[in-house]
């Protein structure tokens, strides 16, 4: 599960590779408490209520093994996204998926950052 953050919005974007979880209960109130932390301590007072946006539209893994994986390509397509459009991209269910190919482009890439670091 993926969470990113926009304090200046408020509003909260929620992906799950796997499409089980809601943004419901424990999550939602550790993030929305977070939030008003974060606002305090920025002296933000009157603020909205938090918008919580699910990106249903995200590529859906397949099995339960790879969950790190997708995490990490979706913060990959977020990082590489110039114009944050990303929610944009994934608010309507869709079939977009990742291929073998992308998800190994990124454990390649996380096996050169861990050898070049630390080898």
């Amino acid at each position: 599960m993926l969470t990113v953050i926009n304090a200046e919005e408020d509003i909260v974007y929620f992906m799950d590779p796997l499409k089980r979880r809601l943004i419901t209960g424990e999550w939602k109130n550790i993030v929305d408490n977070g939030i008003k932390i974060y606002n305090a301590h920025v002296k933000r007072q009157g603020r909205k209520t938090t918008t919580w946006k699910n990106c249903v539209g995200i590529p859906e893994q397949r099995t339960d093994k790879e969950c790190g994986y997708f995490i990490m390509r979706y913060m990959k397509d977020i990082a590489e996204d110039k114009n944050l459009d990303f929610f944009i991209k994934w608010e309507r269910r869709g079939n977009a998926a990742y291929t073998q190919h992308h998800i190994d482009a990124v454990r390649t890439e996380w096996e050169k950052f861990v050898v070049k670091r630390y080898m």
